[in-house]
């Protein structure tokens, strides 16, 4: 059996370098031949088994070979990304073209791969196709856990918070700083550090939301993780519709590698289900009640014990399997090693 993995340029970036990577090592388990290619011109063999990233591409192996098996990781609901992020003419179009890529994967789909099960009851849902063994479901992740981010000086002795990403709406930019601004009146030694690329925007909502103990910084993605390791909290506020509930943010891996304290929506059901038992963290409910947050934080700001089990509790918690490159490359493995044998 031959694998070929169709990775094309456009699609490469640190978190699906790493989650291809994970899919590639876990087919290395079950045979020798496995390749990376960049088109579908390059697949050498109707006979092969073919790894997509995305149901475009996937579309793309059909139309010169109907009958191939095809693996396909679904990084997203892209439909419903567009209707939210999407401001141009062809946005309907775009919208309906997804809607029938999607369709028509699904339909043909060898062996999906999700990043969440509620992915995967979305599509189950919408496209009324049904997965009862053959699929497997990983988060987006890139980052192992780093012991020395937890070691950091002083880390948990100030309430340092921290913000990393632009400044635009779906990020829920103004529902983070009008949290921090009653955060910093109630704790007056907070201190919020921004890393955008939109500095002079992020300036101006400083003056809007009457923050100021902050910085404003840029560094390159490359060089964040060594930054982000010495704050404290770190905020993943989204609003509740479809597109969130099905993701696994990759900020929530970078944080907790970093061991920073993660303050998150409750409407990502892949966080709510799979980090549930994490004793370190500050989940925010649809009303997001500035209060009960505060006084969470205050509860966190007076434990003597963070410094001696936060590191543990993350690793049991969110390293043992649900971050973990080795357990994933295993059973992986294992469903796909099932699907060829049936």
């Amino acid at each position: 059996m031959k694998f070929q993995i169709i990775f094309k340029k456009g699609d490469r970036h640190d978190a699906t370098i790493h989650y291809v990577d994970i899919i590639r090592l876990a087919l290395l388990e079950l045979s020798t031949e496995v390749s990376v290619i960049e088109s579908v011109k390059e697949i050498d063999s109707k006979k092969n088994i073919i790894v997509v990233v995305n149901a475009k591409s996937h579309l793309e192996v059909l139309l010169k070979n109907p009958f191939q098996k095809v693996i396909c990781w679904y990084q997203g609901i892209m439909p419903e990304e567009l209707f939210v992020n999407h401001r141009k003419k062809d946005k309907k179009f775009k919208i309906g073209l997804w809607t029938v890529f999607e369709f028509l994967s699904l339909k043909f789909i060898y062996f999906p791969i999700f990043v969440s099960e509620r992915m995967k009851t979305h599509f189950e849902h919408k496209y009324k196709r049904r997965f009862s063994e053959d699929f497997y479901v990983m988060p987006c992740f890139n980052s192992e856990i780093d012991k020395s981010s937890f070691d950091f000086p002083n880390k948990y002795k100030q309430p340092t918070f921290l913000y990393a990403g632009t400044m635009s709406e779906w990020q829920c930019i103004d529902e983070i700083l009008e949290l921090y601004s009653n955060i910093e009146k109630e704790i007056p030694n907070a201190q919020l550090f921004l890393y955008t690329p939109d500095q002079e925007i992020a300036a101006n909502y400083m003056k809007k939301f009457s923050i100021s103990n902050y910085k404003i910084d840029y560094v390159p993605y490359q060089q964040l993780s060594m930054e982000i390791r010495k704050f404290k909290y770190g905020f993943i506020i989204r609003k509740d519709i479809e597109m969130n509930r099905v993701a696994t943010p990759t900020k929530m891996n970078s944080y907790l590698a970093n061991g920073i304290i993660p303050i998150f929506s409750n409407c990502i059901h892949s966080f709510n289900d799979n980090l549930s038992r994490l004793k370190y963290k500050i989940l925010i409910d649809k009303e997001n009640n500035h209060s009960y947050i505060i006084d969470k934080l205050r509860e966190l700001e007076n434990s003597t014990d963070i410094e001696d089990s936060i590191y543990q509790d993350f690793v049991e918690n969110a390293f043992t399997s649900y971050y973990n490159s080795n357990f994933h490359i295993k059973k992986l493995s294992q469903q796909i090693r099932k699907k060829i044998l049936i």
